[in-house]
């Protein structure tokens, strides 16, 4: 398969290394500043990965060109509706790990049984690298709708850090006045996140158009089984 990708920093990079050791090409590497134009590339797909203000402009010309992509970008999802009304083929994720994923369907299930518990209140914690541009992160906020799309009614902070050489770690915590229970997940290097954005180009690939998430790819792949079985 042929891939383009915009936004060639460190994601971006992670992603091509990904690809050719698969045996994919990479036909573009669009920096910043860079001019391009999608339909010079004969291109199979494209990863987006650049900034909150450029990503759709960048996503909707690619879909002109009728190219399907996927978005690594956070941080713009208030203008979500013009994808969905593109008619073209997109995926977006506000985390490309599969952990990450599987924290936020389990996180589902704790809130059910920790709301039968007025004691306890949730709250997240997230931190991440220094270079990280949206605050909080896009996880926490996905991670916090998860919540509450769970029946509770408090509002749910986020506590935000940002430190030198931090991947990224995401709890989710029930506090009481007594103890905390704490569900964690620590991204150990972006290696697990580009092995999650290859496995979202490949399912793109198989889908004739609309607009998916990573829930979408894990849960018609894994989790059907898992909820089936021990759910």
């Amino acid at each position: 398969m042929k891939l383009a990708i915009i936004g060639y920093g460190k994601m971006g990079q992670a992603v091509a290394k990904v690809a050719l050791d698969s045996g994919w090409s990479i036909v573009a590497k669009v920096k910043k500043g860079d001019d391009w134009n999608p339909n010079d590339w004969g291109a199979d797909i494209v990863f987006e990965s650049t900034s909150p203000e450029s990503a759709i402009e960048n996503a909707l010309r690619c879909i002109k060109a009728g190219l399907p992509v996927v978005i690594g970008t956070t941080g713009w999802h208030s203008r979500l509706s013009e994808l969905e009304h593109s008619g073209g083929l997109v995926f977006y994720a506000t985390n490309f790990s599969l952990g990450i994923h599987l924290m936020n369907n389990i996180s589902k299930y704790m809130t059910r049984v920790m709301t039968q518990f007025s004691e306890y209140n949730a709250f997240i914690k997230e931190e991440h690298h220094t270079q990280k541009l949206d605050s909080p992160s896009g996880t926490a906020l996905t991670l916090s709708e998860v919540v509450k799309a769970e029946g509770v009614k408090r509002e749910i902070k986020i506590s935000v850090s940002r430190k030198d050489n931090v991947v990224g770690i995401h709890e989710l915590c029930w506090v009481s006045e007594v103890d905390e229970l704490i569900l964690r997940h620590k991204a150990i290097s972006r290696q697990g996140f580009a092995l999650g954005a290859f496995q979202a180009l490949n399912w793109l690939l198989e889908k004739d158009s609309g607009v998916f998430t990573m829930n979408d790819m894990i849960t018609e792949n894994f989790l059907k089984k898992i909820h089936t079985d021990f759910l």
